[in-house]
């Protein structure tokens, strides 16, 4: 079984980051991919890109369905076509326990590569949808915050004053993160 990797919660400036292109689906990518599968599993996500645990590459791994034999890979994924609009709530591993409702495409086309290095598209709507842009924005820097309603924006105000304040703290100190 693969090690997990540690999901990083924002502040951290790796989050802003947009991450690099990759060139080759190697074995590196494939460890990289079993390992980021067992961090979104073990956090009970429903996908996780690279960014999240510190890796600048443009990897995405999903798992709406909850199931273990439906773990999807999107290497260097980009959107290709947007339609409709919806809201709703999300969370975010590097938010643990933050929700807000986020306005999001209702219809998006995605083209990436999988990990035998070929091409894929792939449409999705409704939840598919949500998760695939969350996951493609964290590639390029932008976070659920970014995406919330104003009103959302507002009622988080004081949890994100707590993550910012609660950064870098040591886990001993009061308010640090394990």
């Amino acid at each position: 079984m693969p090690e997990t990797l540690t999901i990083l919660t924002y502040p951290n400036p790796a989050l802003r980051r947009w991450a690099a292109e990759v060139e080759e689906v190697d074995a590196a990518v494939r460890d990289i991919v079993a390992r980021m599968i067992e961090t979104m599993h073990a956090n009970k996500g429903v996908g996780l890109a690279a960014t999240q645990v510190g890796i600048d590459k443009r990897i995405v791994v999903l798992n709406p369905a909850g199931e273990e034999s439906t773990d999807m890979v999107l290497i260097n994924p980009m959107i290709t076509e947007r339609r409709g609009a919806m809201e709703g709530e999300e969370g975010c591993l590097s938010f643990p326990g933050l929700c807000g409702v986020v306005r999001r495409s209702a219809y998006v086309s995605v083209t990436a590569y999988d990990l035998d290095g070929k091409e894929i598209k792939l449409t999705a709507v409704d939840f598919l949808a949500r998760v695939l842009q969350h996951e493609i924005d964290h590639l390029e820097g932008m976070l659920i915050v970014d995406r919330m309603t104003p009103e959302s924006r507002i009622s988080i105000r004081d949890v994100l004053k707590a993550f910012e304040e609660s950064y870098g703290k040591a886990p001993s100190e009061p308010g640090g993160q394990s």
